[in-house]
């Protein structure tokens, strides 16, 4: 799950963040959404696999094929997850996975038990719901970084080029920006690391 700065939630609660998922929009940027199409998607904590599922694109759904483990057996599943979808204002279309549970079109399902399902489904908060102000700053700090093209990992420097097409002054505003909540999140460490611990 990784310290701090290495970018991977440290909560000992299971959120949308720390679940593996099937994001259709990483599908359609991937351009795999093309029926016929077979793939697979494989996730990996530390560089350990922690799943992996394989898909085939039908005309009107996704075929999904994993083994899911009960007791000391793997078991093979099938899962059909359905497409829905929507017309946009500008033409063209979205397409949206259906949750098999609530039949609700939604990006993202989750895989907490024998299926995928939708984080309702799931019981899934989004990592942010869990968050305290030290964790906030992180995130900021992050989000800046990716912004700047720089790594996620916290502890690592910024980069001294700016991105193509920013102005210095945005440049020279963001490192700040990104340092600000750097330094002020490392300041709270000591209380994050006693709330974790549940020392008072």
């Amino acid at each position: 799950m990784g310290g701090w700065g290495s970018g991977r939630s440290t909560s000992r609660y299971r959120s949308t963040d720390n679940t593996n998922s099937i994001d259709i929009r990483y599908l359609k940027k991937q351009g795999c959404l093309v029926k016929g199409y077979q793939g697979s998607l494989n996730w990996s904590v530390r560089g350990k696999s922690c799943g992996s599922v394989g898909y085939r694109v039908l005309d009107d759904a996704l075929l999904l094929t994993y083994n899911q483990k009960r007791g000391n057996e793997w078991l093979p599943v099938q899962q059909r997850v359905s497409f829905a979808r929507t017309g946009c204002h500008y033409g063209g279309e979205r397409l949206w996975l259906v949750c098999p549970e609530c039949v609700k079109r939604v990006v993202c399902l989750y895989g907490v038990g024998t299926y995928f399902l939708c984080r309702h489904c799931c019981k899934l908060p989004y990592a942010s719901q869990g968050e305290d102000k030290a964790d906030r700053l992180r995130r900021k700090a992050r989000k800046v970084r990716a912004e700047l093209g720089a790594s996620n990992n916290l502890c690592e420097p910024l980069p001294y080029r700016k991105p193509k097409h920013m102005r210095w002054a945005k440049y020279y505003q963001l490192r700040e920006a990104e340092q600000e909540a750097n330094r002020a999140s490392l300041l709270m460490m000591p209380a994050s690391l006693k709330k974790q611990l549940g020392i008072s």
